[in-house]
């Protein structure tokens, strides 16, 4: 086989698996979730398995796939999201910047690209982006009450579970821009997770780096001090400012915090089974990880993962 044929074979490959993904995302209801997270793979893998041109060429194949058999929002929504990190990611792996600031990078690429996307559609069509946000919101929660309506939950139990996720409707079109943000950010997380696996297997030749050793930049600490302060100004905007900036350095700490869990786990040979508990209670308990943010911060004072500390124990 000719590299030609290997690069078109391998473009085949890409965009098959890519619109697979991502179509379930669309079609399946929260099952479809889980492989929508990894639609992006596909490109990045080849990207750097056979070069830039063809993980354009991926992307261009998808974009190509998704418009024979959906609407143009579906392919709109694949490009603004997908295509994106399919590109950016290892275009930032191959220049050596490392997993985590390849990934940073990547999502404020994204997330300019989905800023300079909102402008637009502002601008051209005159709608209030953040009016129909608020719209979708509500009739979510209308669809989901009437779920649990014709489920057979009535009475004062309904009305219940109607103020709750009123509530948390509120405070999603509140935060959804930190939302978006730390998405992106997980998308990212969890597709360099299955790359690396990937990368070990075929022997591809990328530069990762160790997740154990991440740490945030010291100076960071204080912007999560101002944003905490920003929240006490009286101001609406300011402090609904302040408070998605904290969400998202919270969420850089919890990073933080993780890689030296995952450093003490790999120091102590923890059980796979401890470590898998471990996962579930974080999924399932998110107060939980306001203690691994904050385990984030005080890494910086504690140094928890330092040679000379670990001696001193």
């Amino acid at each position: 086989m000719t590299p030609l044929q290997g690069r078109i074979l391998d473009v085949i490959k890409g965009s098959v698996a890519t619109a697979t993904l991502f179509l379930a995302f669309i079609f399946l209801p929260i099952i479809g979730m889980i492989p929508g997270l990894f639609a992006p793979v596909p490109g990045i893998f080849f990207s750097l398995k056979s070069g830039r041109v063809t993980g354009i060429a991926i992307v261009l194949a998808t974009s190509a796939l998704l418009a024979a058999v959906a609407d143009p929002l579906t392919v709109l929504i694949y490009l603004l999201h997908v295509a994106v990190m399919s590109l950016a990611l290892p275009e930032f792996l191959v220049r050596l910047k490392g997993g985590a600031r390849s990934i940073v990078y990547s999502v404020a690429g994204n997330l300019v690209i989905l800023l300079i996307a909102a402008a637009a559609y502002g601008y051209y069509t005159g709608a209030d982006l953040h009016k129909k946000i608020t719209q979708g919101v509500a009739v979510s929660i209308a669809q989901t009450a009437s779920l649990y309506e014709k489920a057979g939950i009535k009475g004062d139990e309904l009305k219940a579970l109607q103020d709750s996720m009123h509530q948390a409707g509120a405070l999603i079109v509140t935060i959804y821009p930190s939302l978006v943000t730390v998405t992106l950010g997980l998308v990212g997380c969890l597709n360099l997770i299955v790359l690396s696996r990937l990368a070990s297997r075929v022997r591809l030749p990328v530069y990762l780096g160790d997740f154990k050793k991440y740490r945030n930049p010291d100076p960071l600490v204080w912007l999560l001090i101002a944003a905490g302060f920003s929240m006490l100004v009286e101001q609406n905007l300011v402090s609904l400012a302040a408070l998605n900036v904290l969400i998202v350095v919270c969420a850089l700490y919890a990073v933080q915090g993780l890689a030296v869990i995952t450093h003490f786990f790999r120091k102590y040979s923890v059980p796979k089974f401890v470590r898998i508990i471990s996962c579930l209670l974080l999924i399932f308990q998110p107060f939980m990880m306001l203690a691994v943010s904050a385990l984030g911060v005080f890494d910086l004072w504690g140094d928890f993962r330092s040679p000379n500390k670990q001696a001193n124990l």
